[in-house]
């Protein structure tokens, strides 16, 4: 059973911790103890695929402050995936994601996205449930994302769960695809 790294990048109060949550535990944090991560939080899962068989992941969540950037130095390295993370309410925090958490990402990781390494990644439109009406928008400026990093997509709302599977498929296919480089 081989051990995979992911990072877990984006601003401040995207939602990266209670997505983590959800992902590793199956339940929300109670929103009473949600603190913003100072530095960088840890979490392991253990899941099955189809052709690498078992493994476990350690996700690690960088906290979005930028004066954090010297955990993120360290808890990069050895990442073989990771999440690139918005919030859906908060576009500016996808724009963050061009502007500074790509660069740091290729500059501080191993990922050299403009050679193919977005494939190890997934653009994560987060709090979908709190967004009235049509996602046609944000799925537009997604699709721009994914084209230009060649990353994957998915939507989702890590308080009802919703379009969690189909992410976790989505994690899983890519987990298979490095399974020479883990």
């Amino acid at each position: 059973m081989g051990i995979i790294k992911v990072v877990v990048l984006g601003d401040t109060e995207v939602g990266k911790t209670s997505f983590t949550s959800r992902w590793t535990r199956g339940t929300f944090p109670d929103p009473s103890l949600l603190r913003t991560t100072v530095g960088a939080s840890f979490d392991t899962v253990k899941i099955r695929t189809p052709n690498r068989g078992e493994c476990v992941l350690s996700i690690w969540d960088f906290g979005g402050q930028e004066r954090f950037i010297e955990t993120l130095k360290g808890m990069i390295r050895g990442a073989k995936i990771g999440l690139f993370f918005f919030d859906v309410t908060r576009m500016s925090s996808l724009e963050n994601l061009y502007r500074y958490w790509v660069p740091t990402a290729e500059k501080y990781g191993p990922f050299n996205l403009a050679k193919g390494d977005g494939k190890r990644f997934i653009l994560v439109g987060n709090k979908i449930d709190l967004t009235p009406g049509s996602l046609h928008e944000i799925e537009r400026e997604m699709g721009e994302f994914c084209s230009k990093f060649g990353t994957y997509s998915a939507l989702v709302s890590a308080k009802t769960g919703i379009g969690m599977q189909q992410l976790d498929l989505h994690f899983r296919e890519i987990v298979d695809s490095v399974s020479g480089t883990a």
